[in-house]
């Protein structure tokens, strides 16, 4: 006669022996590949968004506009996406 068992990870089945429960390979990580591709988008066009912004103010800079702020997003843009590409590979 069979019996009902759990396996270490706690899922049962009516079996002579314990049942072990195969997650398909990449499951988790397709998931955490798409919200990683839509962050390193969003960082991308961030970083373009802010040089376009910063080539359109260079011949003629506006007063109350610091340059040197938008820089720094820039250079702090650049080294995050740096950090989201090298996470991909």
């Amino acid at each position: 006669m069979m019996d009902s068992r759990s396996d270490t990870w706690g899922h049962t089945a009516v079996t002579g022996m314990p049942v072990r429960v195969v997650r398909p390979t990449g499951a988790s990580s397709s998931l955490h590949s798409a919200a990683a591709d839509r962050c390193r988008f969003r960082v991308k066009h961030a970083l373009l968004a802010v040089e376009d912004a910063l080539a359109l103010l260079e011949p003629t800079p506006a007063e109350g506009i610091e340059i040197a702020a938008l820089e720094r997003v820039r250079d702090d843009l650049v080294v995050v996406l740096r950090a989201a590409e090298a996470d991909c590979q």
